[in-house]
């Protein structure tokens, strides 16, 4: 995710950087499909990683000097390195403190995995006037992620997409059923964190879409500890999304809750946008393994909310799919909004797969 502006409410959330079944009573039943692969397309499939035995020196690193755009030797670099059709996003849109305070990176080992590792002994929010949000009242400080598509108000510095999938893309135009598979593993002493995709939309096809009324951002929390979790006044309801983990399928009936906060009526949001939620329950979130999320039912989940809730016309032939980013947020121990607790967090990201045409119980990476 990225960069709420101050005043949303929502505590612990920030950013831009960041359905559904039975929805207040509405149910939608969505099918589940797709397959995944290495950075490089396989059939109807794309990795988003190298593979293993690929010779490469990735990294992204923060430094309170450089808190978007990674650490460079002359300074702060435009965009993340890119892997093939993925670029790595740190995102680190809401981390205040001094360069002693500690450090976050990104890095890609010789296996083709992503290894993310937070070590702040001191995790204050980003409050100087240059911040994204200088008052974004959430304890979200980061997002280090990989990312596909278009990243928000930076379409000059995004990877080359995928033939595959090509983004922006008509939600209506997914070719087939869009999943998104992963393999990862995650460490949290001392932090609070989740663990989601991020996925942004716009209200036309623009190749350089950037925040505004009308934008909309759905995140699918696949992770998460307690002191993350949105304010029950957000929740409107549940979400049947079908899923696999390790290779065991389940429907997902009213296995999400949903969460909607900056959402209005009739396809307005708040002026930097609004926010989805769809957050596997506790007793389900995914610590380690492989999971797969049919990405393409909480699409169909989230458009029948926002017609039937909220008065929005036509989601799946006026929306467009620019982003899809999976990574981890993560904040301060005690998930305070405005507190500098220690932030100690990693996690091994072994693969990050979409497809098309394939069914969860089968989609690999």
């Amino acid at each position: 995710m990225r960069v709420r502006p101050s005043g949303d409410g929502v505590t612990g959330r920030r950013r831009p950087g960041r359905a559904v079944a039975a929805l207040l009573g509405i149910v939608v039943v969505a099918a589940a499909l797709v397959a995944c692969g290495s950075s490089d397309e396989v059939g109807n499939r794309v990795s988003l990683l190298p593979r293993a035995g690929t010779t490469t020196t990735t990294a992204w690193n923060w430094t309170s000097a450089c808190r978007v755009g990674p650490h460079a030797p002359t300074g702060c670099a435009a965009a993340g390195p890119e892997l093939g059709s993925a670029q790595l996003a740190g995102n680190e849109w809401n981390l205040g403190g001094s360069p002693d305070a500690g450090s976050v990176a990104m890095s890609v080992n010789s296996r083709g995995g992503l290894e993310v590792r937070g070590d702040l002994a001191s995790a204050p929010p980003c409050t100087e006037p240059s911040c994204i949000s200088p008052q974004a009242n959430t304890w979200v400080r980061g997002y280090p992620s990989v990312l596909y598509g278009i990243d928000q108000c930076n379409a000059e510095t995004s990877p080359p997409p995928a033939a595959v999938l090509s983004l922006p893309t008509k939600v209506a135009s997914i070719p087939s059923s869009l999943t998104g598979t992963t393999t990862y593993a995650t460490r949290s002493s001392e932090v609070t964190y989740d663990v989601a995709y991020d996925l942004w939309l716009s209200a036309s096809g623009t190749k350089a879409p950037c925040q505004t009324d009308g934008t909309l951002e759905v995140m699918v929390w696949t992770d998460h500890d307690a002191r993350s979790l949105l304010p029950d006044s957000l929740k409107v309801g549940a979400a049947s999304v079908p899923f696999a983990v390790d290779g065991d399928v389940h429907s997902g009936t009213g296995a999400w809750s949903v969460y909607v906060n900056n959402v209005y009526g009739s396809g307005h949001t708040a002026p930097w946008g609004g926010t989805v939620w769809i957050v596997l329950d506790a007793a389900r979130t995914v610590k380690h393994g492989a999971i797969t999320v049919d990405l393409s039912s909480a699409l169909a989940g989230v458009g029948s909310l926002l017609e039937n809730k909220y008065g929005w016309s036509n989601f799946a032939t006026t929306y467009w799919l620019d982003t899809i980013a999976f990574g981890m947020e993560f904040g301060p121990d005690d998930a305070d909004p405005h507190g500098a607790g220690p932030a100690d967090f990693a996690m091994h990201l072994r693969s990050f797969c979409l497809g098309v045409g394939t069914r969860v119980s089968s989609a690999r990476c």
